[in-house]
């Protein structure tokens, strides 16, 4: 196998893991600079699936594979839609303070939590529960604890992709959702086959 075909592969097997890779993140930007720069031969890959691969150049620098057809989504269990909700809030406040050369927008375990308390859930998230939806939204590269979630100070690193895998169309129903009252907002408890779709869009 030449090293093309090998880094072809590694990237093509990373975006159906991960959703999006990004240019912005150091251990993913050879892989985003190879999909900048091979663009059709990784769209190649996908077509026949039925994926497309969209390319999202500065400030946002992700690649994201797209795949349209009913219930092949990430979908993410209620209260990883309502933190991925909060995260997209606070990462484009961060973004509206930061310079437009800054890669980084971190937030802290204390501002999601003061985020989340004005939703007025049925249930606070400690810390155990916390960190078991970033591992989620780790996995389709949207956040990540930077360190370990030690206490309120604790950052999270949130990526650009958050305005991505939740995008406009879909804010104000969620946000509707999520501003209910009590008892209605007790629908977010964890059913067994309760999910939420998080789509990608172009």
């Amino acid at each position: 196998m030449t090293e093309t075909n090998k880094m072809l592969e590694e990237c093509a097997n990373y975006l159906l893991n991960h959703c999006f890779v990004l240019g912005g993140v150091e251990d993913q930007r050879a892989k985003y600079l190879y999909v900048q720069d091979h663009l059709n031969e990784v769209r190649a890959v996908f077509a026949p699936l039925g994926y497309s691969v969209v390319l999202y150049p500065a400030p946002l620098q992700a690649a994201a594979l797209v795949n349209e057809h009913e219930g092949s989504q990430a979908r993410l269990l209620k209260y990883e839609s309502i933190l991925l909700l909060v995260l997209r809030l606070l990462y484009l406040q961060k973004r509206e303070s930061l310079s437009a050369s800054a890669d980084q927008v971190l937030v802290t375990v204390e501002e999601v939590q003061a985020e989340l308390q004005k939703m007025n859930l049925p249930r606070r998230l400690d810390q155990p529960t916390l960190e078991k939806l970033l591992r989620t939204l780790r996995r389709y590269n949207l956040a990540r604890p930077v360190g370990r979630l030690s206490g309120l100070d604790s950052r999270i690193e949130v990526f650009p992709t958050v305005l991505l895998a939740l995008p406009d169309s879909d804010l104000a129903d969620a946000a509707a959702e999520v501003t209910r009252t009590r008892s209605e907002l007790s629908l977010y408890e964890r059913p067994e086959d309760g999910t939420a779709v998080v789509e990608v869009e172009e």
